[in-house]
């Protein structure tokens, strides 16, 4: 009973570290802001040029990083040398930033969880290999299926989802900015959130779809 849990268990915690993985590597590679300010225009709509608004996002990222304690970027907007986030885009943002730790931590206890298990399933199971390989193959398939109903959730209403994933995450409105005015918003539009979300999906199940095949061939040898 306790070698079925695990052989479940395992691929579980695999899969939720690749995401937590995937959501990292994606939301802080500069290159993406990059490409996004210029497909989305965002020097027109912020009143910044290429090199403000790439110094004031890295800024950001090494404040989601915790490797700056305060989010105080100054930047030049509209021809005007000033603090770039409002108050509340600041208090935002340390949500967001508390989000990112929490999935840090998240991914180091499943990590240690991962090798404990592991330790736990090569001492207690003879097949362990093949039984791994057959999680691996399974959890694929079902990934499969998450990422169908992804698909269809985006092209339902990103929107609607969008905001549900909010209202699930945090406990205040401070996300509720204002386009007309925010840099925060303007910099990061929903357009943006959006390709993000396909990005990690197309990583995380790219990774997943790897080792389901691996699970596959290696359950095939070992049968």
């Amino acid at each position: 009973m306790f070698n079925r849990f695990f052989n479940i268990f395992i691929p579980i915690m695999i899969s939720l570290i690749i995401l937590l993985t995937a959501v990292e590597i994606i939301a802080f590679n500069i290159s993406h802001y990059k490409n996004s300010f210029k497909k989305q225009n965002i020097t027109e709509i912020t009143g910044m040029d290429m090199e403000n608004l790439k110094a004031t996002m890295e800024d950001l990222l090494h404040y989601l990083k915790d490797d700056t304690e305060l989010l105080d970027t100054k930047a030049v907007v509209k021809g005007e040398l000033r603090e770039v986030y409002s108050q509340r885009e600041k208090l935002h943002m340390l949500d967001v930033k508390n989000l990112f730790l929490k999935g840090r931590g998240l991914r180091r206890a499943f990590i240690l969880l991962l090798i404990l298990s592991m330790i736990y399933i090569i001492r207690n199971n003879p097949n362990w290999i093949r039984s791994i390989a057959k999680g691996l193959k399974v959890n694929a398939y079902v990934n499969w299926m998450i990422l169908f109903l992804f698909i269809l959730m985006v092209a339902i209403d990103f929107h609607r989802y969008f905001t549900y994933f909010h209202y699930l995450f945090f406990t205040n409105d401070l996300w509720l900015l204002d386009p007309s005015r925010d840099i925060l918003i303007q910099m990061l539009p929903e357009a943006f959130f959006l390709e993000t979300a396909v990005k990690i999906m197309v990583l995380y199940i790219g990774i997943i779809t790897l080792l389901g095949v691996g699970g596959y061939y290696l359950n095939k040898k070992t049968a």
